[in-house]
């Protein structure tokens, strides 16, 4: 009877055992298959003053519209939201067009857009009447990575003026604390729009005037889907956008984009400040010679942070981040930079460095640092990530695990989570 008994209650443990197990299996299934939203909101723009309330009802909306639960993160850190466009951690990115212009680059398909077209132009004071007086001079610019300091830098960079040049610059919060500055000589160039640069020209006569316009830049927000996620959700979320729900308070109602939208993304990413195409001292390689090599043995350091490589990263990378404050410029200041990291690896063996592309200047930087440091051989992987992805060759991390999914969302009833970073 005893041994019955014993017999009786393993086989309620085995049971119950695999009871859990299941239960886990679906929890892990449902959370993969929740649907990741990016709200990056410049606080430099129109939109700056969305709350995160007004996220809510769009991710309870959305979630019903996909039969997942879906989590909207909210930030108006606008490095954090340049980051994600390049590593594809996010299924759908609402954001102003120079991310939108990078996510496109980076396996993101553009799917609407909100707004109208913007122009954008450089106002400097009285007296500065051509770009080449620039240098030495006092620029103001919003935060270091809204859509206004972008283009500014573009402007910028096409003139062949660097911000090194300029005595000081100060970076805001605004836009309108530019024009703010040039009113009490606190700066002598800024960016701002045209309407703005019009109206304050209206009030100030003779105060300043605009020296270099932008083409039309898409105004107001844009919604990026990745590639992998858009086969099967696409059509679904283009009927939430068109339903009365598709609408973010603060943002407006988008609009599907049409054909040839996408041109003007391509005119905005040209204004991106890419990184050199090399660095002396150091072998520029593709993303197949990368391959090739760490087969040999040669390692592969990842720069970035420790949040994008656990995102995604090359297999059988390793990590050692630079921390980059100096600005993203040929001349950048290195002492403002921490690669104890990178220093701390062996000088004597060859290594590949790499990051998140042309745009991303960590490993430019980290290259430049090993060739002074005395690295004895040095391959710089310009690519980087998105490179290696376009090549589809093996990656490892969360978002990496996510790309491989070939199938539509778990059913889960539409559910939301609203986050925020600020």
């Amino acid at each position: 009877m005893k041994s019955s008994s014993s017999s009786s209650t393993r086989a309620v443990a085995r049971s119950l055992a695999g009871a859990a197990i299941a239960a886990l299996a679906m929890t892990a299934a449902h959370a993969a298959s929740d649907v990741r939203v990016l709200l990056g909101v410049d606080p430099a723009d129109t939109t700056g003053d969305v709350l995160l309330s007004a996220s809510l009802g769009p991710a309870q909306s959305l979630g019903r519209a996909l039969g997942s639960r879906v989590t909207i993160t909210q930030t108006s850190r606008m490095f954090d939201v340049m980051r994600a466009s390049r590593t594809v951690e996010n299924d759908i990115i609402i954001a102003p067009a120079h991310v939108t212009a990078s996510a496109i680059l980076h396996e993101y398909q553009l799917l609407a857009t909100s707004g109208q077209d913007q122009v954008y132009v450089l106002m400097a004071k009285k007296g500065i009447d051509s770009v080449d007086k620039l240098p030495h001079k006092r620029l103001y610019l919003p935060q270091q990575d809204s859509l206004r300091s972008y283009v500014a830098k573009g402007l910028l960079t096409d003139s062949g003026v660097k911000l090194n040049q300029f005595s000081k610059v100060t970076y805001g919060n605004t836009s309108g604390a530019g024009l703010v500055a040039l009113s009490f000589d606190m700066a002598d160039v800024t960016i701002t729009d045209e309407a703005q640069a019009k109206q304050w020209i209206a009030t100030h006569p003779g105060g300043a005037h605009i020296l270099k316009t932008t083409r039309p830049v898409p105004g107001g927000m844009s919604i990026v889907v990745r590639k992998d996620f858009c086969v099967t959700e696409c059509a679904r979320i283009a009927e939430w956008i068109n339903s009365p729900d598709g609408v973010i308070p603060g943002i407006g109602r988008f609009r599907i984009a049409s054909a040839d939208a996408g041109k003007q993304f391509t005119y905005v990413a040209s204004l991106g400040i890419a990184t050199p195409e090399g660095v002396k001292g150091a072998t520029r390689v593709s993303a197949d010679q990368v391959a090739d090599l760490m087969k040999q043995g040669v390692t592969l350091v990842d720069t970035r942070t420790q949040k994008e490589y656990d995102s995604e990263h090359v297999r059988g990378a390793i990590l050692a981040p630079y921390g980059e404050k100096s600005l993203k410029e040929i001349d950048f200041d290195a002492s403002k930079d921490d690669y104890h990291a990178i220093d701390a690896l062996p000088k004597d063996k060859p290594l590949i460095l790499m990051c998140n592309g042309t745009e991303c200047w960590k490993s430019y930087k980290a290259t430049r640092h090993a060739v002074v440091a005395g690295f004895k051989t040095i391959y710089w992987f310009r690519g980087g990530m998105p490179e290696w992805r376009e090549k589809r060759l093996p990656v490892d991390g969360t978002a990496g695990a996510s790309m491989a999914r070939t199938t539509a969302p778990a059913k889960s009833g539409g559910r939301a989570v609203v986050a925020a970073s600020h």
